[in-house]
């Protein structure tokens, strides 16, 4: 399905937040070793460790996951990993996202 321009632009923002949701877990974990580090409980040495397995690793991945993604499909994994609600996508693009949703019929 098309998505006209309006809806392009509502969705790029919201792949925008989706990512930035799941930046800002990964940065947290990061944070954490900061928080040791400043408390005193690490060396800099072992915080300077832990900055480059994050740049290595969860960053890198974090990155390539993303690469080639349309905002559709951000939207869609963003749905997945539980970081945006389905009630954050206007309906209109939802039902483009997963036209094969269909209302269950009540029992």
């Amino acid at each position: 399905m098309e998505f006209t321009k309006p809806e392009r632009k509502q969705m790029r923002e919201l792949a925008s937040a989706v990512y930035e949701a799941e930046a800002h877990a990964l940065l947290e974990e990061l944070d954490a070793e900061f928080a040791q580090w400043r408390a005193g409980e690490c060396q800099s040495s072992d915080l300077l460790t832990a900055i480059h397995e994050f740049h290595q690793h969860q960053s890198r991945e974090l990155w390539s996951s993303y690469q080639g993604l349309s905002d559709a499909m951000v939207l869609e994994r963003g749905i997945g990993l539980g970081l945006i609600e389905e009630s954050a996508i206007p309906p209109s693009i939802l039902a483009k996202l997963t036209p094969w949703r269909r209302e269950l019929p009540e029992e």
